[in-house]
């Protein structure tokens, strides 16, 4: 490799100079970099490309005969050695600069020692060139070492350790790419110049400087790129924070206006901004850019108010915006005003108000953007139930029931439920205690008004107190299996206005609920059966003439079984008939159950009975098709991945990553109308469901009481082995056949 080198070296010395010129050239035009700055990296570079053109004259004339040749040599050597120092000076001075800008003071006293070191050896150059002590020529004009050869070394490999040690000092003050560099320029020289001392004939310290000093500028440059380009994604910042606080200010305005408008014209105060946070949720639900959510946003805050032609300039729509804002509008506005409060009208539960959508797409509101809705609600549905499933901690309670907690669901984990009681009636005065409702509603509240209990499809089950007194009401039974007394006198009155604490285990298993009221007094076991499996269960904490504070609810690992409730009425089946090709299966919640998942290969044709259950009172109470893939064919299975599922009221999952879907929904002539619908469902219908597959595309149709469904799946993987099943919600399924 030296060989090599030494072979080139000319040649290699004289590409570096050149490259070294571009540089400087390169550096003088430049503009972001600030003029101290500037001056020093062009000295830098000059002072390489002189120090490589003399050490390359050095070694042209040297041998050579003739004035000229015997001056060139003397005066290239000197100024090798006096610009090698001259080189640790400047680069001193680079480093200083560089800490200066970064407001460091003082700067380090190694710099200045540095400094007067490589002054020190420009002198000694100087007074080497007469006395020969760093090197000699011999009459052929031939460079020899001199006798102080190594003390030449001393500055360039010193000074740059020193240097080293303020750039390790200050690390933090600088950028990667410029630590990097300034650690380059300091010890590749040094580990060059230990080198030399072994390799005769070869300027390996000189062509490193001036490689280093290459080094410097490039990643000088790519520095100053990056710091160009946080500087314009800071001023980007800048001007997108400017431009939300505009935006901001903008819809503070608007929204003011438009709440003025609605108090002027006695509107729902807020139902406008609620409509335009909807409009703007199915745009981007469409799949639309910012600019088309915003105008859908401004299009629904206006739309929504009187006097909405003087906004009209504010936005500008193109021909098919201008058609489909204002749908979008609709849907988001009569969202608005079912989910909240009117004059005229309480909040209606999310399942009534996407049941709504499902009902009056296509006639009432455009079918698209309904369906986003519904898919947008589907999407908030589990932040909804958080909210509802927040229980208060206290209540005060006058006469019986008129205050009642948020229902707390039972579940088949136990739940312990305690809480304080005191009661708020003069001693011998009215009746005071706590009581429990059981309970099923949408919105978990007990409701005693017949519109609301409609609305809420609010049933009882029973009350229960804590003297072992019960009301069985919706429940099919409720009874005691074990009481303790824990008072003998149990006629013994508390004292007023003591704080009594009490606690409620619950938990259920299908449709048999147990509980446990424990009181000072008396501990009860109750066993309530419910009206089937589909329902719901709450508890809401009432009482009469008391407080009831410091609620507190643990949620425990317990897990009810079947072992553990007695069951005290028989189970109701609706699909004790005869099988077909599938057993049959009743489903009483939402996918609770489903049938064996059958194989499509190429053909698949289901027809089945489905029979709604009598709990059942929503659209979607219908039976489903679930089109998925798992290693033993089962639903949740080992690898269960879903590609779509299908109601065959008319709604489908959509496309996700496993399955792209195009979906078609088409309602007949024959179609009776939703409600005709679900009675035919209640009283039992005929279903058929057809499956064809090729590769990795499967068309599923049903065309059942006018409504006709197709859909089309293109499956990311074509060679997974597909199953099909069919499930529901509240639904028994019969003579289910396979064709």
């Amino acid at each position: 490799m030296f060989e090599l080198i030494r072979a080139h070296q000319l040649n290699l010395m004289l590409v570096l100079c050149g490259a070294c010129a571009i540089l400087a050239f390169l550096l003088f035009i430049t503009r972001f970099l600030s003029r101290q700055r500037k001056i020093i990296l062009i000295l830098m570079e000059f002072i390489a490309l002189f120090l490589l053109w003399f050490d390359r004259s050095a070694y042209v004339y040297s041998g050579q005969q003739g004035n000229v040749a015997y001056v060139m040599v003397r005066v290239s050597n000197f100024m090798v050695f006096f610009l090698t120092s001259a080189i640790v000076f400047v680069f001193c001075r680079y480093i200083g600069d560089l800490l200066s800008e970064k407001k460091v003071s003082p700067l380090p006293k190694r710099l200045t020692l540095v400094c007067v070191m490589a002054a020190a050896g420009m002198i000694l150059s100087v007074l080497s060139a007469f006395t020969g002590l760093y090197y000699y020529f011999d009459d052929a004009n031939i460079y020899h070492r001199g006798p102080g050869f190594l003390i030449a070394y001393i500055i360039p490999v010193i000074g740059p350790i020193l240097l080293y040690s303020v750039v390790r000092q200050y690390k933090k003050e600088f950028s990667k790419l410029i630590y990097i560099s300034l650690v380059l320029y300091v010890y590749v020289p040094i580990a060059c110049g230990i080198i030399q001392i072994f390799t005769y004939g070869i300027s390996l310290v000189n062509m490193s400087m001036v490689a280093v000093s290459i080094c410097l500028y490039l990643f000088t440059y790519l520095d100053l790129n990056n710091t160009v380009e946080r500087a314009h994604e800071i001023e980007l910042q800048s001007m997108r924070g400017e431009k939300q606080r505009i935006q901001e200010l903008f819809d503070r305005v608007m929204i003011s206006l438009v709440s003025r408008i609605e108090e002027k014209d006695g509107l729902v105060k807020g139902n406008s901004v609620i409509s335009a946070e909807y409009a703007k949720k199915i745009a981007k639900k469409y799949e639309k850019d910012d600019e088309y959510c915003n105008k859908a946003y401004y299009s629904a805050l206006f739309e929504s108010v009187d006097l909405a032609e003087a906004f009209d300039g504010i936005i500008e729509k193109s021909e098919e915006e201008t058609k489909e804002l204002p749908l979008i509008s609709k849907v988001s506005a009569a969202y608005a005003d079912m989910s909240t409060k009117g004059k005229d009208h309480d909040a209606l539960p999310f399942y009534v108000i996407r049941e709504r959508f499902i009902r009056e797409a296509g006639e009432k509101y455009d079918p698209l953007f309904a369906d986003l809705m519904v898919r947008i609600i589907d999407s908030e549905l589990d932040h909804n139930e958080e909210v509802l499933s927040e229980i208060e901690t206290e209540i005060e309670c006058g006469s019986y029931r008129n205050s009642v907690t948020k229902g707390i669901e039972i579940g088949q984990k136990v739940k312990r439920i305690r809480f304080n009681c005191t009661d708020n009636v003069e001693k011998g005065g009215k009746y005071a205690a706590p009581s429990i409702i059981l309970f099923d509603s949408f919105d978990r509240r007990v409701h005693s008004d017949d519109r609301t209990i409609k609305e809420y499809q609010y049933l009882e089950y029973g009350e229960l107190w804590f003297d072992d007194h019960m009301v069985s009401t919706a429940a099919r039974k409720m009874e005691v299996i074990n009481r303790t007394y824990t008072d003998e006198d149990m006629d013994a009155e508390y004292v007023h206005g003591e704080n009594i604490h009490y606690e409620i285990e619950a938990a259920r298993y299908e449709d048999h609920l147990r509980l446990k009221m424990i009181s000072p007094k008396l501990s009860s076991e109750i066993i309530v059966a419910l009206t089937d499996r589909t329902k719901s269960a709450y508890i809401g904490l009432t009482g009469e003439h008391c407080k009831i504070e410091n609620i507190d609810i643990e949620e425990t690992d317990v897990e009810m079984t079947a072992e553990d409730i007695e069951r005290i009425v028989n189970e109701i089946s609706y699909i004790d008939h005869l099988e077909s090709d599938v057993k049959n299966v009743q489903i009483d919640t939402n996918r609770s159950a489903s049938t064996e998942g059958i194989v499509l290969s190429d053909h698949l044709r289901f027809t089945f009975h489905s029979m709604s259950l009598p709990s059942a009172s929503l659209i979607w109470h219908c039976p489903y098709v679930v089109i998925y893939t798992s290693k033993d064919g089962t639903i949740g299975g080992e690898g269960y991945q879903e590609y779509d599922l299908v109601k065959l009221n008319g709604e489908d999952n959509g496309t996700n990553e496993l399955a792209q879907i195009r979906f078609r929904l088409k309602k007949k002539e024959e179609f009776p109308g939703w409600e005709a619908w679900k009675e035919a469902n209640k009283e039992g219908m005929e279903y058929e469901v057809s499956l064809d597959r090729r590769g990795g595309k499967i068309v599923l149709k049903a065309d059942n009481l006018g409504i006709s469904i197709e859909t089309v799946m293109m499956l990311e993987d074509t060679f997974s082995r597909v199953y099909v099943a069919i499930t529901g919600d509240q639904v028994a399924l019969t003579d289910i056949r396979v064709g």
